[in-house]
C-alpha cells in the first residue's frame, strides 16, 4: 500500500475519531434533556406520544385545518412503576448507543494500529451490533410499560406498541450491518492465520 494511501486511511479513521467523540457528547445531552424534559412540570410526567388522528385548526397564520397524531402530554398520578419504565427507556437507549459509539472509537484506533483481522476487531463489531439491538428492542419494551401508565392515568389504553418497534427499524438494521461485519472480520481472521501458516 503506498504512503498517499496510508495517509488518506489514517485521515479517515481520525475524522471518524472526532465524529464519534461530537456523537458521544450529543447522546449524552440528548439523553439529559429528554429526562429534565420528562420531569419539566412538578407532580407530573411530560411525554411526546402518538395518540389517535384528529383534526383541529393548527394556530399558523389566520388558522389551518389540520390532522395530527402526535402530542405532549403533561400527565398526573402516574403510578411509579411506569415513570421508571419511561426512565429507563431514556437512559438504557443512550447508554447502549454511547457504548456502541466508544467501542467504534476503540476499533478506529485499532485500525490505525494495523489491527484489522483478529479476535478483538470480531468481539468490538459483535458488542456494537447487540448494542445497537438493545438499544432499540430496550427502549421500545420499557417506553411501552411506560406509555401504558401514562395512559391510564388519562383513563385510556396505549395501542401503539408496533409503531415504537418500528421506531427501532434504524437501529436494528445497523445490528444486521454490524452482524454481517463480524462475519467478514472473523472470516479475515480465519484467511490470514491460514494464509500466516503457509509462509
Amino acid at each position: 500500500m503506498n504512503t498517499k494511501q496510508v495517509r488518506s486511511d489514517r485521515n479517515d479513521l481520525n475524522a471518524a475519531i472526532v465524529v464519534g467523540g461530537l456523537v458521544i457528547a450529543w447522546l449524552l445531552y440528548d439523553g439529559i434533556r429528554a429526562l429534565v424534559q420528562l420531569f419539566a412540570t412538578a407532580g407530573s410526567v411530560t411525554v411526546t406520544t402518538r395518540v389517535p388522528a384528529q383534526e383541529l385548526t393548527v394556530a399558523i397564520g389566520a388558522g389551518a385545518p389540520a390532522t395530527v397524531d402526535a402530542a405532549t402530554l403533561t400527565v398526573e398520578n402516574v403510578n411509579g412503576v411506569s415513570t421508571v419504565c419511561l426512565v429507563l427507556a431514556i437512559a438504557l437507549r443512550a447508554v447502549c448507543l454511547v457504548g456502541v459509539t466508544a467501542l467504534g472509537v476503540v476499533l478506529c484506533r485499532r485500525l490505525m494500529r494495523g489491527a484489522v483481522f483478529d479476535r478483538v476487531n470480531s468481539s468490538l463489531t459483535f458488542a456494537m451490533s447487540i448494542g445497537f439491538l438493545a438499544a432499540g428492542l430496550a427502549w421500545a419494551w420499557f417506553e411501552n410499560m411506560g406509555l401504558n401508565g401514562v395512559f391510564a392515568a388519562l383513563g385510556g389504553e396505549f395501542d401503539g406498541q408496533w409503531l415504537l418497534f418500528l421506531d427501532g427499524i434504524p437501529l436494528f438494521v445497523a445490528a444486521i450491518a454490524l452482524g454481517v461485519l463480524v462475519i467478514v472480520f472473523r472470516r479475515g481472521a480465519s484467511l490470514q492465520k491460514d494464509t500466516e501458516g503457509l509462509v
